[in-house]
């Protein structure tokens, strides 16, 4: 793979300012919870406490997955020391700890140099503080996963891509808002289906334990299915995406859209993939279509939560670091803007700041998409010509939008 060919102008901000930033969030954080924390993780705690690992595993005592309930097991100990609540926020940390890390691998697959530097960002970055840190919530390991994944799809190591990504799976059904991306690069590579398996066989490895234990496999087979059930009358949940202004401009009418907004989510997902079975890009644009991919389902489907863009804030800022422009670090800054403000918005602060995250999102996924909405007028390649892939432009005389294309594969 050849070396991304941008020319760096954003330089790494110092480490003592992210430890900084880092420990000022930690010391503001800590003392603070969340309803999630009263209702879910801490009668989750104290159940593996009361009953020991074995005796708890077998029967149903969470609405999440195993894999993350292993993870909290092995943290329980610490009980004995600290309050329950700092467990949990411990084992999330360890989990932003693990997202860090997998920033520092796609960046060493995507040939970026001074990633160390870069993936300690991660820690400071208000969407990942607030999720661990505040929230006390695990959505940075299956982050973490995800990333690893995008490094293995750069690399074409196609059976541990799949392997990831049924890790990720395994500890939240979020990942699959990235699917569209993994599909599109299965098909367009032609990948074995049989490798394609790997991603299940992951999946089911994870599950064992619990099921060795006794828990139900019917039970483990339907935790999503109960989870998506849970705000049915809800079309958004403080996601920054448009069903959220729906709802605050129709808020009686907007939960009947559902039919609707599934119909959307997965149409565009199939644009998507079909799209990108045309166009061509380097390996940093890959990781920009990967972020695409996230803003698109997470963006359209219903359902969604203020979380749920923690994925695409961690690919764009990848791909914006991968540039090295001011541009896409703007356009990263975009994404962050609308993932921070709508956890502000389910914080307590209002629609307001919600609105202005789903503008932000809306925005920022208009521009992620330009490549793939007008790559060229004819999107086959004239006879007798070898495509050629696409490859950012960092124009200097164009707008944000502008410096963001894509050289179409007929061009």
């Amino acid at each position: 793979m050849p070396p991304v060919s941008a020319r760096p102008v954003v330089h790494t901000p110092p480490l003592w300012l992210t430890a900084l930033v880092a420990a000022a969030q930690a010391w503001a954080f800590w003392p603070l919870f969340t309803p999630d924390m009263t209702a879910y993780l801490l009668p989750w705690l104290e159940t593996i406490r009361a009953h020991g690992v074995l005796e708890a595993f077998a029967r149903p005592f969470s609405n999440y997955m195993p894999s993350y309930l292993y993870l909290l097991a092995a943290f329980s100990p610490l009980a004995d020391w600290l309050d329950p609540m700092s467990v949990i926020k411990l084992l999330s940390v360890a989990g932003t700890a693990a997202l860090a890390l997998a920033m520092h691998r796609l960046l060493a697959a995507l040939q970026v140099s001074q990633r160390a530097h870069w993936a300690a960002l991660v820690v400071a970055l208000p969407s990942v503080a607030f999720n661990a840190l505040l929230m006390g919530q695990c959505d940075a390991i299956y982050v973490a996963a995800c990333l690893v994944a995008v490094a293995m799809a750069l690399e074409r190591r196609h059976i541990a891509m799949f392997v990831w990504c049924g890790v990720a799976v395994a500890f939240k059904a979020q990942a699959v808002l990235v699917a569209p991306f993994f599909l599109a690069l299965a098909i367009q590579r032609r990948v074995p289906p049989t490798q394609w398996l790997a991603a299940p066989a992951a999946l089911l490895a994870l599950m064992l334990p619990a099921l060795f234990v006794g828990w139900p496999p019917a039970d483990l087979a339907t935790v999503y299915v109960r989870q998506a059930g849970t705000f049915s009358n809800d079309i958004a949940r403080n996601a920054p995406n448009i069903w959220s202004l729906a709802g605050m401009i129709a808020p009686d009418f907007a939960p009947r859209l559902f039919g609707l907004a599934l119909a959307a989510a997965l149409g565009a997902a199939a644009w998507f993939v079909a799209k990108m079975q045309i166009v061509r890009f380097d390996a940093a644009g890959l990781v920009g279509m990967a972020a695409l991919a996230v803003l698109l389902t997470a963006g359209l489907l219903p359902r969604m939560h203020e979380r749920y863009f923690l994925l695409a804030d961690m690919l764009i800022l990848a791909f914006a670091i991968a540039r090295g422009t001011r541009q896409g670090f703007a356009l990263a800054a975009l994404v962050q803007i609308g993932s921070f403000a709508a956890i502000i918005g389910y914080l307590g602060l209002g629609p307001p700041l919600v609105a202005l995250g789903a503008l932000c999102m809306i925005t920022a996924t208009w521009i992620a998409a330009r490549p793939l909405v007008s790559p060229n007028a004819n999107d086959n390649p004239p006879t007798g010509r070898i495509p050629r892939p696409a490859v950012l432009r960092c124009d200097t005389a164009y707008g944000i939008e502008s410096r963001l294309k894509f050289r179409g594969s007929g061009e």
